[in-house]
């Protein structure tokens, strides 16, 4: 089974579509940054399973989503959101949609909604257990927050804006949680992704 990723953010997409081919027999497809970009790998072949931002800044999901469904009755749609926690799919899609993911909370929760697609669809996934993920407990509180926004799929701006710091501050923070976990400023983000799937308990270091 194949699954396609749509996300303005393309790190945060990557880190998804690398996430769940890691944890079920899922084949990434390809990771888009926008509609038009999808819309050219969907008119060559459908995916099984296509993952899909509802806040795509200048596009309309719809324009994605619809043609997909029509064209893949079998086809499977899970929404994933930023901005618009109450967001609803039409009641005509619903059949084929999985559920809507808010990037605010655990991707545990993701994994809950796709384990039970993977195994209608006859395919096994692998026992995985979230707490066996590397834990960031070396953080100090401050780049605990700017690792957890990370997760979140929030660019440095944005960051910025949510904690109250300069985007300069920021960087310097990735800078310092890519040393000290050892990986590059492209796998702090996969990483990031995956560590949200962790107890909040054992992540979360002491205030201070």
């Amino acid at each position: 089974m194949r699954a396609l990723v749509v996300d303005d953010h393309l790190l945060l997409g990557q880190a998804l579509g690398g996430l769940l081919t890691q944890l079920f027999p899922l084949d990434l497809q390809g990771v888009c940054g926008s509609v038009s970009d999808a819309l050219v790998l969907l008119a060559q072949d459908s995916p099984d399973l296509l993952i899909l931002d509802v806040c795509l800044p200048g596009e309309r999901w719809q324009d994605l989503a619809e043609p997909y469904l029509a064209g893949n009755s079998q086809g499977a749609l899970l929404f994933v959101t930023g901005h618009d926690a109450s967001f609803e799919p039409p009641a005509k899609l619903r059949r084929q949609v999985l559920g809507v993911i808010h990037k605010s909370v655990a991707w545990a929760d993701l994994i809950a909604v796709v384990s039970p697609w993977v195994q209608r669809s006859g395919a096994l996934s692998e026992t995985w257990h979230c707490s066996q993920r590397p834990s960031p407990d070396w953080l100090s509180p401050r780049e605990f927050r700017v690792f957890e926004a990370l997760g979140q799929g929030m660019l440095n701006r944005e960051i910025a804006q949510h904690l109250g710091l300069t985007t300069a501050t920021v960087d310097s923070y990735r800078k310092s949680i890519c040393s000290k976990l050892g990986v590059s400023g492209t796998e702090l983000v996969r990483q990031a992704v995956i560590s949200r799937c962790l107890p909040a308990a054992s992540l979360r270091p002491d205030a201070g």
